[in-house]
């Protein structure tokens, strides 16, 4: 094969690639000899079909797979090996005058070259936000873990998070229980509730009537509730007989809870714990914090970076996916709502080349361990009392998902992104409250999306 490549400006170069026929004819050949030994077909015995005739049924399939074999895996090499940056994926030139049984067979790709610029990252200007904890939020994940950490025990009565136990039967056009009426036995929590003053002090006996698509948020608590397989068009009124009710008893702030929560001996004081809640939420708080100005670094070098992507092949390699699916002005639409993606992959693409950020598997083993550790943490288990192996067996389980083990690698790539701009960005420190902190978030979002 031979390779040509035309570069028609800064963005854009035309790749021309000849595939002689010597550069397929042998496993054509080889493909072909096989067939006639095994073919069988009417009038001639097996083996001994003439090969003229194997080759008018399958010698031209043959040719155009090992020539787009030939193609896929030469283009490829070509790139890599030169070093040619491209996007998106070599787009394929029509050629109406074309010949499969030509000597020579020249095929054109349209590339889409990358852009050279670079980036500068001490004038990114972007806010920090620490977050800080107030009295107030402490309160409320005492409020959390009290509740999180209480008692079952009946109750008389309907109150925050007690669990409802009886009977649904459907009603009439008169909101009446017709005789032999569908009913369906359930326990329910008054926290998944959407309406839930219907229900709030309601007693054992009593009766509530609600409409079945209004009972909870989520389509498929009201399937898992009702024993249905598909309630999107369920739209029966319901009554609600309470039968039993069990409500839940806040646990004491007291030397027990602290051991739930943290572990036995971690914590001995009311005071103790409310500063052990502090650190832990600022923790979080910065994890938060962090999320989100790697977000804002990325989308202020976005916005700031003086460079062109290469417009019209993009579009072209975006109607040849689709299949010309799209009209002019879809498509350029789509390619408007994908113009920012483009751009960050560029400059996380620029960044890895600049600060040598990869990701190996060991990257993101660790990282499987350590989000193992964090919720068995969270569920009380102790993993200083497991092996290192057998974390590592866990892990393995969980990261031989393609799909899981690609999330975990872009968290690793986002830790060691977030870190590069630690060291290399002068940040602008603010000091707001949780509530503040999230209306900052809206506003970012807001200006992403745009």
């Amino acid at each position: 094969m031979k390779f040509n490549r035309s570069n028609s400006d800064e963005l854009n170069a035309v790749l021309t690639v000849t595939v002689d026929k010597a550069d397929y004819a042998d496993k054509v050949n080889d493909a072909l000899k096989n067939y006639r030994k095994n073919a069988n077909i009417p009038g001639f015995r097996k083996g001994q079909v003439p090969m003229s005739l194997i080759k008018k049924q399958y010698e031209m399939p043959l040719v155009y797979e090992e020539v787009n074999k030939l193609l896929q895996t030469g283009v490829d090499n070509y790139l890599r090996e030169n070093k040619v940056e491209i996007l998106g994926q070599p787009v394929p030139k029509e050629d109406k005058n074309f010949d499969w049984n030509a000597d020579e067979l020249n095929f054109s790709f349209d590339l889409g070259l990358a852009p050279q610029f670079e980036l500068d990252l001490s004038k990114v200007s972007v806010p920090y936000y620490n977050i800080e904890v107030s009295e107030e939020d402490i309160d409320k994940y005492i409020e959390n873990f009290a509740s999180r950490y209480g008692k079952m025990s009946p109750a008389d009565h309907v109150t925050e998070g007690a669990i409802l136990k009886g009977v649904f039967h459907e009603l009439n056009d008169n909101n009446e229980v017709e005789e032999g009426a569908e009913h369906y036995h359930a326990s329910i929590r008054l926290n998944d509730i959407k309406q839930k003053d219907l229900f709030l002090e309601k007693k054992a006996e009593d009766k509530i009537i609600v409409d079945a698509q209004d009972l909870f948020e989520d389509v498929a608590l009201l399937e898992e509730t009702l024993g249905l397989e598909d309630a999107s068009d369920f739209n029966k009124k319901l009554q609600f007989k309470i039968n039993e009710i069990v409500g839940m008893q806040n646990a004491e702030i007291n030397q027990e809870l602290f051991d739930k929560v943290y572990g036995e001996g971690s914590v001995d004081s009311e005071e103790g714990f409310r500063q052990k809640i502090k650190e832990e939420a600022e923790k979080m708080y910065e994890g938060e914090a962090d999320r989100v100005m790697l977000s804002a670094v990325l989308m202020d070098l976005v916005e700031n970076s003086d460079f062109q992507l290469p417009k019209e092949f993009l579009k072209n390699w975006m109607s040849f996916n689709q299949k010309n699916e799209n009209t002019p002005e879809e498509l350029e639409e789509s390619y408007n709502n994908s113009e920012k993606g483009f751009k960050y992959q560029l400059i996380e693409g620029k960044l890895a080349d600049k600060f040598e950020i990869s990701v190996t598997e060991n990257d993101v083993m660790d990282k499987a361990v350590d989000m193992i550790k964090q919720q068995m943490a969270m569920y009380g288990i102790n993993t200083p009392e497991m092996t290192d192996e057998q974390l590592k067996g866990i892990a393995m389980s969980s990261i031989k998902n393609e799909e899981e083990y690609n999330r975990l690698t872009n968290q690793v790539f986002s830790d060691k992104l977030l870190n590069v701009f630690k060291e290399n960005i002068k940040f602008e420190e603010k000091k707001v409250s949780f509530d503040e902190f999230i209306e900052e978030v809206k506003k970012q979002n807001e200006k992403v999306n745009k």
